[in-house]
Parts: structure tokens; sequence; C-alpha cells
């Protein structure tokens, strides 16, 4: 992923440069919590649960002028979510008869019960508009990198052709399929922001993946599984405000 890497080298590197050039740098700290979960087309029968994660991090905002402003955050984003879908394909049976083991084509269906608890950084820039005095709307990349993940759970599967008599049952067999998450995800983000006060903002953002959380050699999921979030969280400035005039004129455009 070397492409991202150099991606999050030059975004370090440009808001560097802003903050030594710059006359209104905003900055400060967030918090909050995000709900949602790995997303694929589902087969029939299958459901999966949103759980609520904890955001913690911090905000970078840079004002290009009197509508504009580009943002970027840095944050610890847990994601957690459960699933129930049903899996089936091919596979090979060994069954031994009269102490020769033969190797029988067949089949196998059943059910698993999984969950995600993944821990992200998160590293979104963001173009924000003023649509008011105290609304902006935002919209941007947002590159994110998974610092410790978690795919497990139980299986119950049937090995056989015939449901009524099949070869073999397995109840409750875990799995841990961590291993099969990509490091790397990237994707875009959108929302809105409440100023409530010069220091105090109230953000709502979606963020939706732009590649699978699994990766390309992971055969157990048809499709691209992609992370689906929303986002509520507070941000507090902290930064000296050095010039109320130039706030105030924000305020009322």
């Amino acid at each position: 992923m070397a492409f991202v890497r150099l991606s999050i080298l030059i975004i370090v590197l440009f808001f560097l440069q802003l903050s030594i050039q710059a006359q209104e740098i905003a900055y400060g700290i967030k918090g909050g919590i995000n709900s949602g979960t790995p997303y694929s087309k589902p087969k029939v029968g299958d459901s999966g649960k949103a759980e609520t994660g904890l955001v913690l991090g911090a905000f970078l905002k840079y004002t290009l002028n009197t509508h504009f402003d580009i943002l970027t955050e840095l944050s610890y984003s847990y994601k957690s979510a459960s699933f129930r879908t049903h899996v089936s394909g091919d596979t090979i049976y060994p069954e031994k008869i009269l102490g020769v083991t033969y190797y029988i084509p067949t089949s196998y269906a059943g059910w698993v019960n999984g969950n995600f608890k993944d821990l992200y950084i998160d590293i979104p820039v963001l173009i924000d508009y003023k649509t008011g005095k105290r609304f902006d709307i935002s919209i941007g990349p947002k590159i994110s990198y998974l610092l410790n993940g978690k795919n497990t759970g139980t299986a119950d599967i049937e090995v056989g052709k015939d449901p009524n008599y099949p070869y073999t049952t397995v109840k409750n067999k875990p799995f841990d399929e961590s291993d099969q998450l990509n490091k790397w995800d990237y994707g875009i983000t959108c929302g809105t922001s409440f100023e409530a006060t010069r220091r105090l903002f109230l953000n709502l953002n979606c963020s939706v993946g732009l590649r699978s959380i699994y990766k390309k050699s992971y055969t157990e999921s048809a499709g691209t599984v992609r992370n689906i979030y929303l986002q509520l969280s507070t941000a507090y400035r902290i930064d000296k405000i050095k010039d109320d005039s130039y706030i105030e004129k924000q305020n009322t455009n």
C-alpha cells in the first residue's frame, strides 16, 4: 500500500506548511460514538446488528475564506457489529470403509454467527462549506488503518448432499478469521457540523468504504464487504482565538 503511505505523508506535509503560513487555523479534541456494520448484499435469511463504539481524537481546521475550510482529523475509532449468515459450498469428505479411506466429493451448508471488533485509526481530509451562520456541510476521502481487528464466531455446518442423512454435523464450532482482515481501508466521508459556541461543535458524519475489509485471497465471503458507519461527535476548539472580529464576521455570513 505504497500509495496510501505516500498520501498520508503528503497530507501531513501539507498541513505542516499551512500551520506555518496560515492566519486562521483552529485545532482541538473530539469524542463521540459511531454505529454501523461491515455490509455486503445479504442472502435470504441473513441478518446483522449494528453496534456502538467509542471515537476519540483531534482535529485541525484551516480557513480558506468566508465559505470554505479544510478539515482533517486523526481518531481512534472502535467499530463493531454482529451477524448471522448462511454458508454453503463444495468440499471433500473422507469416509473410511473396511479400513480404506474414500474421499467423497460432496457439499456443505449451514449458518455462521459471528462478530467484528475492530480498532482503527481514521484520517479524513474534508472540504467544509458554510451553509449558514452556524452550519457546515463537508465531504472528502478517508484513510483508515486497522490497529487491532477481530472477526470471530461459531458455525453450525452439515456436510453431505442429503440434509436428512448428512455425513457429519458440526455444532458451535469456533472460527477466527481475524488474520483475513485488510490492514488498510479507504472510503468517502460526508456530514454536517453545528457551531454551538465559538469553541464547541456538534458533528454528524457518514462514512462508506470503497474496498472490502477482507483480503483478496479470502474466499469465504462472496462480494465486497464494506465498512458503513455513522458517527456522532463533539469537538472542542483549544487554540487561542486571536481575532474576535474575524470570528464574528464568519458567524454573520
